[in-house]
Formats: structure tokens, sequence, C-alpha cells
């Protein structure tokens, strides 16, 4: 009876350890210079230990004046570690799969549930090249 008792109370510390934490970006695409509508957006928590499959967020389409807002959150017992990819096909003419563009967002933008501050792209340019890009046929 013991044993039990103090599993339980192991698992009731660490499940309170876990706690909800999450990010919130926006943002507005364009494309020559007009709004880029239709690109999918994905909001990911990175996880690095094996057999840890990366957390989805939240997912969203660009809308018509180019615009976005994803916000998400996990349970995580450690500071999670937000990505956003963009996928596009601006100034891409017939080459298969997608543009992916990679943003880091910085730790100070981790919320524990509610969004305290909105991470704000402003507006981009997916005619430009930016560091991480690659391409994608899987998203």
């Amino acid at each position: 009876m013991n044993y039990a008792l103090m599993i339980l109370i192991t698992m009731i510390g660490i499940s309170s350890s876990i706690r909800i934490q999450g990010v919130a970006v926006k943002g507005k695409l364009i494309c020559g210079g007009k709004p880029w509508r239709n690109a999918k957006i994905k909001l990911y928590d990175i996880d690095t230990n094996p057999g840890d499959p990366d957390d989805l967020l939240d997912e969203k389409f660009s809308d018509k004046d180019g615009e976005f807002q994803l916000d998400g959150t996990t349970r995580e017992l450690t500071p999670i570690d937000p990505v956003l990819y963009i996928y596009h096909d601006c100034n891409d003419g017939i080459r298969p799969c997608q543009k992916k563009i990679t943003i880091v967002i910085p730790k100070k933008f981790i919320h524990t549930g509610t969004p305290s501050e909105w991470m704000d792209l402003g507006v981009m340019n997916l005619e430009l090249i930016y560091p991480d890009q690659d391409r994608s046929c899987y998203h």
C-alpha cells in the first residue's frame, strides 16, 4: 500500500509541473506588392527528444488581405521551442512543391495560456529569399 501511495504522490508532482505554454504570432504576406492569400502557415513546438514528436500548436491560411493570426498551446515540462513555417508559391512558376520559410520564435513571446504579447512579423515580402528557406512537398 505504501508503494502505491508513493507512486501516486510522484505522479501528482510530475503532472503539476507540466505547464501550459504557447505563443501567438501575426503578420501579413505580400507578393508583387499585393496581398498573398492562401499561404499555409503552421506553428509548432519543436521537440528534440527522440520519440517525442513535434507538437502542432496552430495552423491556418493567410486571408484575402494576406493577413494571419496563429495562437496555440501545449503542455510541456521544459520551455517550448516555437517555430513558424510559411508555405507559399510566390514567384514560383510551375515548380513542384512549395517554398518553405522557417522562423524561430523568440522565447520572450512564450505565454502561459493567454497571450500577453503577440509576435508581430509585420509585412513579409515573399519575393525575398529568407534564411533557412527551402522547399517542401509534405506539409
